[in-house]
C-alpha cells in the first residue's frame, strides 16, 4: 500500500515492514487448540463445529494405522 509522507500510518507501515511485525501480538488467537501451531493455513471442524485439528497436525493418508 502506498502512503503519503504526511500520513501517520506511513511510519507504522515502514516499521512493520522493517521489523517483520516483531512484537505484533494481534494474531495471538490464531493458534490451533489441538497442537498449538501458530497461524496454521486452515482448520478442520467436525459436525458439531468443534476444531479437530489444523493443517499442521492433521494430514491425509491412504492407510489406516
Amino acid at each position: 500500500m502506498i502512503y503519503s509522507n504526511d500520513d501517520p500510518m506511513a511510519i507504522y507501515a515502514m516499521e512493520s515492514e522493517r521489523t517483520g511485525d516483531y512484537g505484533d501480538y494481534d494474531d495471538q488467537y490464531e493458534i490451533c487448540p489441538v497442537c498449538g501451531a501458530c497461524k496454521p493455513e486452515f482448520y478442520y471442524m467436525d459436525e458439531d463445529e468443534e476444531c479437530i485439528g489444523c493443517s499442521e497436525c492433521v494430514y491425509k493418508t491412504e492407510f489406516l494405522f
